[in-house]
């Protein structure tokens, strides 16, 4: 492992690290465009420049290795000189457009000219100006403000693994350019505005919504699939504006499938119900909480004096988190009895789709299934058993917003003497329920899920549910409660320290443990 000095700072790094990288890991700051740490090199942007011992010229310090006993100096004269000398060049033909450009507050060519650029322009020519192209899908190419760093190409190339963009000409006549017949939407596309350093490629979805330095910002993980991506949402007044990927490197890398990156609109977009509802003269009809937890309390007391319990199945779900699961089984389970648990989970078809850089899309829609599973078992075949007469009584957790019965499903429905449903939507089960509850989804509440890999990851709250919408796990914290006046559960950590305790693959884990990247999971 070579040992270096960057700006007198002696530091260690893994064989065929860059100098550049070097420095970022260890908070030494080196102004950069075209370098990403998941891209192949190009060097083409050349602000990386630095000044090495005994080399006769700057070099780029994202195609040099850190080698041993390398004096490294990143602000000496003559490099804050060719750094001034590259952003003037950069800044010759870009438009002074920052107040309408949606990149302002995060544009790095407008950090790096504060930083290190000249206050004043010697430039009088008119600049050169080239219309804006829609590249298809959600993206707009505004060319006259493209450094041409080639971040976008080369996240095809590199990481997707199909080229869709290309350089377009030579020199000072250079242009990023779609190939022809192609539009760009690719369900990776949403990526390359993220990687843009400029305001060049624009979100169509974003586009003049809102200034970035409004926004505030969540740690969360996408419910899109089960490969259980990071990112962060960005939201204001109680609205998601934006969904970004968010760095890490054993899960999703940097990046994040459209899918993901799109799909809170379906959220905004859900007809919700957002009160309590209970079935009256065969309709649905508002209640209140205290009423409907009485009605569902009263229900499962009478089964329990009655020994009647082996009627009732609960059947959890792979979109709910783990905690929430994790009650069902506390509650039905442990208190009352239970034994029947399914897992309501999204059937599976075809294979799951892996990107040249290695980033996959899992067939399986679902976040969680491996945690429903770990904590309910994996039956899930319910409707056999209501089929068969096993089940009477009917404790359903959704949160799938695909979720369609056919008619004989419905059909099967109508034997059950008493259904509860937990869900966003008045969907086609829902619309059976006996007593159906609003519960929050993602961007709602805190929680946890297993993904494909087995890692546990942690989600939090960005918005505020509607008044008489809860999250799930205190839902049913409060039917536990009801009959177990000891429990002293209250935060999603305390049931996640619980259920650390009782679920051995899950001991030691504590909801603080777990961290920003998550827990791998034997």
């Amino acid at each position: 492992m070579p040992t270096l000095k960057i700006d007198g700072k002696e530091i260690t790094v893994e064989k065929g690290t860059s100098v550049l990288q070097a420095a970022l890991d260890h908070g030494i700051d080196i102004p950069h465009y075209c370098y990403h740490p998941s891209l192949n090199i190009a060097g083409s942007c050349r602000l990386c420049l630095v000044e090495i011992e005994r080399m006769p010229k700057l070099v780029p310090s994202c195609a040099t290795q850190a080698a041993d006993g390398m004096v490294v100096t990143t602000n000496s004269e003559k490099v804050d000189d060719a750094r001034k000398s590259i952003l003037e060049f950069l800044l010759i033909n870009h438009p002074l457009d920052c107040p309408i450009c949606d990149k302002a507050g995060e544009c790095k060519l407008q950090d790096y000219t504060f930083q290190y650029g000249s206050a004043h322009s010697r430039f009088v020519e008119d600049k050169r100006r080239r219309a804006t192209k829609d590249l298809g899908g959600n993206i707009l190419l505004y060319r006259n403000r493209c450094v041409l760093c080639t971040r976008c190409v080369r996240f095809y190339e590199d990481v997707v693994g199909e080229p869709y963009l290309t350089v377009e000409h030579r020199g000072y006549h250079s242009d990023i350019s779609i190939f022809p017949g192609k539009e760009l939407t690719h369900k990776m596309t949403g990526n390359i505005v993220e990687i843009c350093p400029v305001g060049c490629l624009i979100d169509k979805d974003f586009l003049f919504h809102s200034r970035v330095w409004n926004l505030a910002k969540t740690k969360s993980i996408c419910p899109g699939c089960s490969t259980g991506c990071n990112m962060d949402i960005e939201h204001k007044d109680n609205k998601i504006y934006r969904i970004r990927s968010r760095e890490n490197m054993t899960v999703n890398r940097h990046w994040l499938c459209d899918y993901g990156r799109y799909l809170y609109h379906q959220y905004d977009e859900m007809d919700r119900f957002t009160t309590p509802l209970k079935r009256t003269s065969d309709k649905l009809n508002k209640s209140g909480w205290d009423e409907a937890r009485s009605i569902i309390h009263d229900r499962l007391a009478l089964l329990k004096r009655s020994k009647e319990i082996g009627k009732m199945a609960v059947v959890g779900s792979a979109f709910a988190s783990n905690e929430e699961n994790y009650l069902l089984y506390k509650v039905f389970h442990d208190e009352l009895g239970c034994d029947k648990f399914f897992v309501h989970q999204p059937a599976i078809e075809g294979e799951d789709e892996v990107f040249k850089g290695g980033f996959t899309i899992h067939t399986d829609k679902s976040p969680n299934q491996n945690g429903a599973n770990l904590i309910l078992g994996k039956k899930t075949d319910f409707w056999r058993a209501i089929k068969k007469g096993q089940i009477d009584i009917l404790i359903f957790f959704g949160k799938d917003l695909a979720l369609t019965l056919s008619d004989q499903q419905k059909e099967l429905l109508k034997k059950l003497d008493f259904i509860v449903v937990f869900d966003h939507t008045l969907n086609d089960l829902a619309q059976h329920a006996n007593v159906a509850l609003p519960v929050t989804y993602f961007a709602e509440q805190d929680g946890s899920y297993l993904n494909a890999g087995m890692r546990l990851q942690k989600f939090q709250a960005a918005l505020t549910p509607p008044d008489q919408v809860l999250p799930g796990w205190q839902i049913l914290l409060s039917i536990y409660k009801a009959f177990n006046e000891d429990v002293k559960m209250v935060t999603v950590s305390d049931i996640m320290n619980d259920m650390s305790r009782n679920i051995k693959k899950l001991n030691g884990i504590s909801f603080f443990k777990i961290g920003d990247e998550g827990v791998q999971i034997k």
